[in-house]
């Protein structure tokens, strides 16, 4: 018994560490260098997350350019539910900071992610920012 509720844990510290490392990723990057940022987070995600990034990333990384966005984030909470059949989902909670031309802004964003477990490390599968009231 004591094995198995060491190896749960186990599976849920690495699971949150991925998802925190994700959650940075996603959320870091330079206009400078957006291909270095977009291999850090899909080196964290499933093919299928990776596919979909793609396929939503030209106009956003237009945009960033345009703008000379810079942003950074850093995790300030992951908070996860027990892990069933290899599969996780969580939150992570980032404080963000973006500057660029348009001006600058700091906020807290939280981040939405389900995570499946390939062989021995863990994957992104789904994240979507969860709407905030303001």
């Amino acid at each position: 018994r004591a094995d198995n509720l060491h190896h749960a844990a186990t599976l849920r510290r690495t699971a949150a560490s991925t998802a925190a490392q994700f959650g940075a990723a996603l959320y870091t990057y330079d206009y400078n260098d957006l291909a270095a940022a977009r291999a850090r987070v899909v080196a964290l995600a499933t093919a299928a997350y990776a596919k979909g990034y793609d396929a939503s990333s030209p106009p956003q990384q237009q945009t960033i350019t345009r703008l000379k966005a810079k942003e950074s984030a850093k995790v300030t909470g992951v908070f996860l539910t027990d892990v069933v059949r290899n599969r996780v989902a969580g939150v992570v909670i980032l404080g963000t900071a973006l500057q660029s031309t348009a001006g600058a802004r700091t906020s807290t964003t939280y981040l939405d992610v389900a995570l499946v477990r390939q062989g021995s490390s863990w994957k992104v599968d789904t994240a979507r920012p969860v709407p905030v009231a303001s």
